[in-house]
């Protein structure tokens, strides 16, 4: 299971109500499987304001840990960049659905040494939805 280091249940919902930043972790990790072939063996996400982060542990492939290991781990930076940028749309779709808000922003980036990667999301404003400003 995924561990979700900001529980924040729905006091109104039933017992099924999955916390937001849970949902998040979910929803990134299964598309991080279905692009890469395999997703990480940890995630956490942190909501606080206008910003998302969802901090993902293990995940690599073993192509991914022998190319590091073999000093080759600019190729394998790289290519976990364009695979996240391919994963882009798909990842801001659910987080916008999950959060009822517009991804103003996305940003990833990656750890090979300690096995991390990050993704990054900033929200429009809630106060003011059509303006696309990072507000505060």
């Amino acid at each position: 299971m995924l561990e979700d280091s900001n529980p924040q249940f729905d006091p109104g919902g039933s017992e099924t109500t999955v916390s937001r930043p849970l949902e998040i972790s979910n929803a990134v990790s299964r598309l991080h499987k279905e692009f890469i072939g395999r997703g990480p063996t940890n995630s956490r996400t942190t909501i606080d304001g206008n910003l998302v982060v969802c901090l993902l542990e293990g995940g690599y492939t073993r192509a991914e840990q022998t190319l590091t290991a073999n000093d080759k781990g600019d190729l394998v930076a790289a290519g976990r960049l364009g695979l996240q940028d391919a994963m882009r749309q798909a990842m801001i779709a659910a987080v916008e659905q999950t959060m009822g808000r517009r991804v103003v922003s996305f940003m990833s980036a990656n750890d090979l040494e300690q096995n991390l990667q990050v993704e990054v999301f900033v929200l429009s404003p809630e106060q003011d939805e059509g303006t696309g400003g990072l507000g505060g």
